[in-house]
């Protein structure tokens, strides 16, 4: 009897779970950790997407689609004419599945990609549209990356690997016109309480940059986030009558909602807060977190906000973690007009399965160590240095470092280091009598330098570049090797080939550009340097020599082999095999 009561009660639940657009979280067993989606982020379409005299842009980006256009008004023709009769017309759109609520450490998350041509002229020139999904550190920028990246695995439709996926010059045949793609990547391992990192989708568009979206988990209790750990969206789940998007007056300052299906994310004034949810009916229930540590108890815990009929205002309530009182939060009007609900997606979660992750590493290389760390939550990271074991030393840097990788150029040869990497919490405000505040130690590293360093003894800068980043490391500040173009340093003919410019002003250097001659001249610690587009002749304080590889250009930049132009002006320059990276430095 108990069994077929249990029978009739599990049918009659399904069927309830069909009629309310029931989803299945995705997410740990209750009580333990898991990945929880925490925040639904939309980038700004870039600036540089708007129309031009000869290059024009354009962007969009609604839901979980984005359009990309570059379009010109003639094709290269003989001796770099302009043809007028082939105009340039390179036009798509991108869409993509929805993401997983919740997810378990080390995991396999997916997401369907589909992309629909519109118009695919790309002419001769090297322009094209490249969508990416890729895990990384939390808060990072789109044309911004860590050493932790991940990016994801693409297999078309007919079962082949995606090598070049978008549509343009170099692309793969198979993406050349529309396609749908399965893309996986490994999610990472377990976290610490409050840790957060991000998926992000979207595309890149070449010189006008990057347009997509940033999704942030956080290693947290499902429990503890309500229906956060639902999927941001799926099945016909109740979205209720209107959506959430848009600017609120509520008693806690002007709150600015985002909706992306079933997730919410925003931000409110008090105490630079943020909040995030998931939408059931007209009840919105998550999370709020404030400054300066954005962690529950003290600065985080649950909301339940409920809309009103005429979608106009909201009632609600919140609490200091999961189980302090209530107290009241409310909307008293909405500023931004409203809005219907969004439709529900159609397609089901993304399967997660259980799969590894990489890690963290040092290294000795020539001119010191070099070393390579997990993200963790924080303004940025203090690294300390001792010869003792045991002992924490000294920070090898004044200001924090905001990357997750540094080259300590300043060592001593046939020496043991001993290192300890510590998040930053908070700044210190020495008018009001506070010191700089660190998390616990997130890694420890031992590096032992080799027989040889360089100039050891003498104070040493450096700029540390990856090939196919559009990031470097300038002693250990994280920034764009070409601000808002997403320029990588490349190889042609075996050689590193960077933009140039970016490296000669990071060490205080110009350059500077003949047009008539196509002649490149830098001017750095005491010396000149001159080249010539498509041409391997040098010349160094006026005497010629020779390089084996000529500058070239490449979407209207200039690219130089990275050796000859560093070490002729006064730097060295280092390869690191193992991770692609051309180390250079330079005394103060």
């Amino acid at each position: 009897m108990k069994k077929k009561l249990i029978s009739i009660l599990l049918a009659v639940t399904i069927l309830l779970g069909l009629t309310a657009g029931y989803t299945a979280p995705v997410s740990a067993a209750e009580g333990e950790y898991a990945w929880v989606l925490v925040d639904t982020y939309r980038f700004p379409i870039p600036q540089y997407f708007k129309p031009g005299e000869s290059w024009s842009y354009y962007a969009n980006m609604e839901g979980s689609t984005i359009e990309v256009q570059t379009s010109i008004p003639w094709d290269i023709g003989v001796y770099a004419s302009r043809d007028y009769s082939n105009p340039v017309n390179l036009h798509a759109k991108y869409s993509w599945s929805s993401l997983p609520g919740s997810i378990q450490p080390k995991a396999t998350v997916g997401i369907k990609l589909s992309q629909q041509v519109i118009s695919g002229n790309y002419g001769k020139y090297s322009i094209g549209f490249s969508p990416f999904f890729k895990l990384d550190a939390a808060d990072l920028n789109l044309g911004s990356a860590t050493a932790s990246k991940v990016d994801a695995k693409g297999i078309y439709s007919d079962g082949t690997e995606a090598k070049k996926l978008g549509v343009g010059n170099g692309k793969d045949p198979q993406s050349l016109g529309s396609f749908t793609a399965d893309m996986t990547l490994q999610f990472r391992d377990k976290g610490s309480p409050g840790q957060k990192c991000a998926l992000y989708v979207g595309v890149h568009a070449g010189p006008p940059g990057s347009v997509g979206v940033r999704y942030t988990y956080e290693w947290k209790q499902p429990s503890s986030a309500g229906a956060a750990s639902q999927p941001v969206s799926g099945g016909n789940a109740n979205l209720g009558k209107y959506a959430w998007e848009g600017e609120w007056d509520s008693n806690w300052g002007k709150m600015i909602m985002t909706q992306n299906g079933a997730a919410v994310a925003g931000t409110y004034t008090h105490d630079s807060g943020k909040i995030s949810g998931v939408v059931s009916g007209d009840t919105l229930t998550g999370t709020w977190a404030e400054s300066p540590s954005y962690a529950p108890p003290s600065d985080g815990g649950d909301i339940i906000f409920t809309m009103a009929a005429d979608g106009k205002s909201f009632t609600g309530k919140w609490r200091y973690g999961s189980t302090g009182s209530w107290g009241n939060w409310e909307g008293g009007k909405r500023i931004s007009e409203v809005l219907p609900a969004p439709v529900p997606a159609t397609e089901a979660p993304a399967p997660v399965v259980t799969v590894p992750t990489a890690g963290s590493s040092a290294e000795a290389f020539e001119s010191g160590s070099r070393l390579i760390w997990q993200p963790a939550d924080g303004l940025g990271y203090r690294v300390f240095r001792s010869t003792s074991k045991g002992s924490l030393g000294i920070s090898i840097t004044d200001f924090y470092i905001t990357g997750t990788s540094y080259a300590d150029v300043n060592v001593e040869p046939n020496t043991t280091y001993y290192y300890t990497v510590k998040p930053v919490i908070a700044e210190a405000r020495p008018i009001e009598g506070i010191e700089e505040k660190l998390g616990p130690a997130i890694h420890t590293f031992t590096v032992k330098t080799g027989s040889q360093t360089y100039k050891p003894g003498s104070y040493k800068h450096f700029i540390m570049l990856k090939l196919d980043s559009p990031m470097m490391s300038v002693d250990g500040t994280s920034q764009e090797v070409d601000p808002g173009r997403g320029t990588s340093p490349i190889t042609i003919a075996g050689r590193t080939m960077v933009p140039i410019r970016a490296v000669v002003e990071a060490i205080g250097g110009q350059i500077e550009w003949e047009a008539a001659t196509q002649k490149v001249t830098l001017k750095a610690r005491g010396n000149t340097v001159e080249m010539w587009m498509g041409k391997t002749d040098i010349k160094i304080n006026g005497i010629s020599k020779k390089m084996d590889v000529a500058p070239a250009s490449r979407n209207g930049r200039t690219f130089v082999p990275v050796r000859f132009a560093a070490e002729n002006l006064n730097c060295k320059v280092d390869w690191i095999n193992s991770t692609k990276e051309a180390v250079i430095i330079y005394e103060e």
